[in-house]
C-alpha cells in the first residue's frame, strides 16, 4: 500500500475518539434538560416552568381563586408549553439518538464528524416538535383539561397493549441499523437528514403513545419512569419478553394518579368545596 493511500485511509478511519465528542455532548445536554425540569418541579420554583404542560397547578389555583373549577383550565399551546415540550424531547429522546450520531460521525470525513450528526439530531428534534404541536393543538381544540388523568392513562394503556404487537417487535430490531450516510458534502447532509427522519419515524411508532401521555401534563415521576422504559428497551430490545418496560409504564400510571390526587388535595385546601374533573 502506497503512503498516500495509507494516510487517506487513516483520515477516513473512525478511530477511538470518533463520535465521542458528539455523543458526550448529547448526553450532557440531556442531563442539563433534566436539571431544568427537576428545578422547575420544585416548590421553590414557584411559577418558573410550571404551566399547563407541567400539571397546571398554578392554573388550577388561579381558576379556583376566580371561582372557577380547576377542570376549566384546558391545555393551551403557548411559548412556555413549547419550551417545556422541547426540554422533554432533549431529556428523553436525545440519549436515544447517541448511537445514531456516533455511527454517522464515525463514518464521516474529519471536517464533517460534528456537522452531519447534528443534522440528523436537528431533523429528529424538529419532527418531535411538530408531533408535539399537532398533539397539543388537538388537545387545545378538544378542550382537554390540563393534567387530564384520563388522557394520560389512555395513552399509557395504548403503549402497554402495543408491546404485544409482533410488528412492533420486528421494528424494534431495526433500531440499531443506520441508513447509509455519505461521509460529507451536500449528499452527506441529505442522507444524514434522511437518517434522522427514519430514526424519528421508528421512535415515533415505538414511543409515540408514551409521548402523547405527556401532552396535557405530567409529573417528573411520570417522565422519569417513561424515559427509563424507552432507554431500557433501546439497550435490551426483547419486545414483549422483557417485563421491565411494562413495569415502568405501570409506575408512570401510578405517578399520574398520584399527581392527580395531589392536585385535587391542593385545590381543595386552597378553595374549599371546589370540584375537580379529570
Amino acid at each position: 500500500m502506497r503512503p498516500a493511500e495509507r494516510a487517506r485511509r487513516r483520515r477516513r478511519a473512525p478511530g477511538i475518539g470518533a463520535g465521542f465528542g458528539v455523543g458526550e455532548a448529547l448526553r450532557a445536554l440531556s442531563g442539563l434538560a433534566w436539571a431544568v425540569l427537576l428545578l422547575a418541579a420544585l416548590p421553590i420554583a414557584g411559577r418558573i416552568g410550571s404551566g399547563p404542560h407541567h400539571g397546571g397547578s398554578d392554573a388550577a389555583r388561579d381558576a379556583g381563586a376566580s371561582g372557577s373549577a380547576a377542570a376549566a383550565a384546558s391545555v393551551v399551546v403557548t411559548p412556555a408549553w413549547i419550551a417545556g415540550w422541547l426540554l422533554m424531547v432533549v431529556a428523553m429522546m436525545w440519549p436515544l439518538l447517541v448511537p445514531l450520531a456516533e455511527r454517522i460521525s464515525a463514518g464521516s470525513f474529519p471536517r464533517w464528524r460534528v456537522g452531519l450528526p447534528l443534522v440528523a439530531v436537528a431533523v429528529s428534534t424538529a419532527l418531535w416538535l411538530s408531533f408535539g404541536l399537532v398533539a397539543g393543538a388537538f388537545a387545545q381544540l378538544a378542550a382537554i383539561p390540563a393534567g387530564s388523568l384520563w388522557w394520560q392513562l389512555a395513552a399509557l394503556a395504548v403503549a402497554a397493549l402495543a408491546r404485544w404487537s409482533a410488528w412492533r417487535a420486528r421494528l424494534l430490531t431495526k433500531c440499531a441499523k443506520t441508513p447509509p450516510v455519505a461521509p460529507g458534502g451536500r449528499r452527506g447532509i441529505r442522507t444524514a437528514a434522511r437518517a434522522g427522519a427514519i430514526e424519528w419515524r421508528r421512535c415515533a411508532i415505538l414511543c409515540g403513545p408514551l409521548m402523547l401521555s405527556m401532552v396535557p401534563g405530567h409529573s417528573v415521576v411520570v417522565l422519569a419512569a417513561l424515559s427509563l422504559s424507552v432507554w431500557w428497551e433501546a439497550r435490551h430490545p426483547r419486545a414483549w419478553r422483557d417485563p421491565v418496560p411494562l413495569a415502568l409504564i405501570a409506575v408512570a400510571a401510578i405517578g399520574a394518579v398520584g399527581q392527580a390526587l395531589l392536585g385535587q388535595a391542593i385545590l381543595v385546601e386552597a378553595v374549599p368545596g371546589a370540584v375537580v374533573g379529570g
